[in-house]
């Protein structure tokens, strides 16, 4: 019944494929213009507003889910771009498809790249150094790769999508967490005065500022049986915004190497970002270092002035980088600006102009000669349409800087005006009249970009234990740190895909699975549209659970034991089979509660395909193939459940009739109270309260389509 191949069993399961990632053909060309944009989301029934086509906007294109999936390898110097039937890096495939949309933006992964290969490192080894930089080359080559094509394609259609002042494209990085070897202080001092290119050159605490947010890799001792072996030291992952360390960050960039300290190349140049990311994690670390020694409300205070005292001095080493030449702006890429003002993670848009207002003067004097002004650029911060906050927060800011017109005139607002009503001696209303009379030389708008648009967090991110030690004195305990600075070790328990947590967090998306009989040429459609055809389950997917648990009944073995004793193989046999039927019966019955579809591959991968695997010494090319049948469908089931619990948590209680069903009238809507109070539960359990009343989805819209087009509808965020 079941041998040959033991490893049959492991690679030929095709238990989770990822068939439903976003490309380019998931929404219309005109909605990947831009991703980022809004005000505050109206929820109501009219939705005519999401078929109109939204202006021609620049998207931004990250890269950072790329990272976790793309070879942890230096990737080749050469740059012969390849087409059609040559191979083409596909980083730099992605870049060229955008580029020939002009799209001109493009986000680096932040380091380091790939934590979970940093094993182990060495004190004159690279392997931290590298990761701390590996993003950048691979992210220049591409670059250079999908340029390189364009131009050999047609030089006006490169032209065309050239940027202000002649730039080719504009690369943002983040800088602020890195990989750092963990060395004794012997050894950290025998490193002083070595030049030499290793990771003890960033090693922790080799920085003024460094602060510890988690480990990479525990170390590992020598054997002492093995006279070769060598110990290996620890490696932590490290945040710092000194000036000290963006300095060193930038001097040491391949990017600042490749397009700033190279030949300049007239045809591609390159405009640099550098952004400053989750400066929230100082005031976090700062929370955890001294939670012992003063009062709530003024270590919360202290907090945020050690929080600001990081910033300024991240935004001066970034104000002499730009005099430098080596990036042409800065910004901030924060979670915490999308936080609820009460989270003491919470970081304040005005405390970014303050001091980035506060680092020139530092730096520049308080001459504002031939117009020049503060180099901040950029502000990134999370919004989509279950995280609906940070819109607000766009609009503020968007408000602050005013309407800027073509030549890039503002019209900004009257905010720190004094007035009588206003307390003088609120901390608040101080800095919004010292920010108005800093006006001068900040500059006269700032890019607001919302990221991820259709991930969405618990909590924001920040951990959502309510139980854990929160700081601010509201109580709740809305404001627990992130779970890697608590201590907290349920973010490395396994998840069954049954729970949403800061490491799976919600996908706004509808997925793709095959419409036709399984294992036959068949197309591909949207979870939306199979459950409008099809139901709750895909229409194979009963026929085949029913044969898997028929072909492990192990029928002939239970007739063979009424007649005489079972020999020990059989015995195995008969006990592997009992656990592949009840494992095949748990995935089933517990189907409805899957939340996750990557939590739920990383169940299959971690627990469920090892159990297999070490339950059989083989397996017959029959079992195998049957149990590769169930997976492959049953992953397409969880996909459909996955996208409709979305979907129905979007919706809260509008139910909207399907317009193509002669049984319903067309364009019914309906509210349904009742399942609005459910879903405002569910909600509100993971964080997501600031979504009141739920959208009306039109069912043949898929759930990315939807959520962009609501975003592309607002206005904060086009400058």
């Amino acid at each position: 019944m079941m041998f040959p191949a033991r490893r049959g069993i492991a690679s030929s399961l095709t238990y989770g494929s990822k068939i439903g990632c976003l490309s380019r053909s998931t929404i219309s060309s005109a909605s990947w213009r831009r991703l980022f944009s809004s005000t505050s989301i109206s929820h109501n029934a009219d939705n005519t507003h999401l078929h109109r086509k939204p202006q021609r906007q620049k998207l931004h294109i990250g890269f950072a889910s790329l990272s976790n999936t793309l070879p942890f390898e230096a990737p080749s110097n050469t740059n012969n771009g390849k087409v059609g039937d040559k191979e083409l890096d596909p980083r730099a495939s992605i870049m060229l498809t955008a580029l020939r949309g002009e799209v001109s933006s493009f986000d680096c992964p932040a380091p380091p790249l790939i934590e979970k290969n940093i094993q182990s490192s060495s004190m004159d080894g690279t392997m931290c150094w590298m990761a701390n930089r590996q993003s950048q080359v691979n992210i220049g080559n591409a670059f250079d790769q999908a340029w390189e094509v364009l131009l050999e394609e047609d030089d006006s259609e490169a032209l065309n999508v050239t940027a202000g002042e002649g730039s080719a494209a504009t690369i943002t990085c983040r800088l602020g967490y890195r990989a750092a070897v963990v060395l004794s202080e012997k050894d950290a001092n025998d490193a002083k005065d070595d030049t030499t290119i290793t990771d003890c050159q960033e090693r922790e605490a080799k920085f003024n500022g460094d602060t510890r947010v988690n480990v990479l890799f525990p170390g590992k001792a020598a054997d002492e049986d093995n006279e070769d072996s060598i110990a290996q030291p620890a490696v932590a992952l490290v945040h710092n915004l000194s000036q000290e360390y963006v300095l060193h960050s930038l001097r040491t960039s391949p990017l600042v190497e490749k397009y700033k300290f190279a030949a300049p190349n007239d045809n591609k140049r390159v405009s640099l970002i550098s952004l400053a990311h989750n400066p929230e994690t100082q005031i976090a670390a700062y929370l955890m270092n001294n939670h012992h020694q003063e009062s709530k409300s003024q270590l919360l205070q202290n907090a945020r002035i050690y929080m600001k005292g990081a910033l300024k001095s991240a935004f001066i080493g970034y104000e002499i980088a730009v005099t430098e030449g080596l990036i042409d702006g800065y910004g901030v890429d924060s979670n915490g600006l999308s936080l609820q003002p009460n989270h003491d993670m919470h970081l304040s848009w005005r405390d970014i102009l303050e001091c980035s207002a506060d680092a020139y003067l530092e730096v520049h004097g308080s001459e504002n000669s031939n117009g020049r002004t503060s180099s901040l650029k950029t502000i990134r911060l999370p919004g989509n349409v279950l995280e609906t906050r940070g819109i607000k927060v766009a609009d503020e800011i968007r408000s602050f800087f005013g309407t800027v017109d073509n030549n890039g005139e503002g019209n900004p607002s009257e905010e720190g005006l004094p007035t009588f009503t206003e307390d003088q001696n609120d901390p608040l209303v101080q800095q919004r009249q010292k920010l108005r009379k800093m006006r001068t030389i900040l500059p006269k708008y700032v890019q607001v970009c919302v990221t991820r648009p259709l991930t969405a967090y618990p909590h924001g991110g920040t951990g959502w234990d309510q139980s854990s030690p929160g700081l601010s004195e509201s109580g709740g305990g809305i404001s627990a740190p992130p779970a890697f600075l608590n201590g907290d070790k349920s973010s490395t328990v396994e998840s069954d895909g049954k729970k949403i947590d800061a490491k799976h967090p919600v996908r706004i998306l509808d997925y793709q699975v095959e419409s036709g009989p399984i294992g036959q040429p068949g197309e591909l459609s949207w979870t939306n549209l199979h459950y409008k055809e099809h139901g709750p389950r895909p229409s194979a997917y009963q026929p085949i659970l029913n044969a898997v648990l028929s072909h492990f009944d192990a029928e002939a073995i239970l007739e063979a034991s009424l007649e005489r004793e079972l020999t020990v193989e059989e015995r195995e046999t008969l006990e592997g089979c009992k656990l592949i039927r009840d494992m095949v019966h748990d995935l089933d019955a517990s189907l409805d509660t899957m939340k996750s579809f990557a939590a739920y591959e990383e169940y299959l991968v971690n627990v469920a395909v090892p159990l297999i695997y070490g339950s059989f010494e083989e397996l017959d090319e029959e079992s195998a193939g049957m149990l590769q049948l169930f997976f492959r469908v049953h992953g397409m089931a969880v996909r459909m459940v996955v996208s409709r619990w979305t979907r129905d948590m979007l919706m809260g209680g509008w139910t909207n009739a399907d317009p193509t069903d002669d049984n319903k009238l067309s364009g019914t809507i309906e509210f349904d109270k009742d399942k609005e109070e459910k879903m405002r539960k569910i909600r509100h359990i993971l964080g997501f309260d600031d979504l009141k009343g739920g959208y009306n989805i039109p069912c043949d819209m898929t759930l990315q389509e939807f959520a962009l087009r609501i975003l592309l509808d607002e206005s904060a965020l086009r400058f």
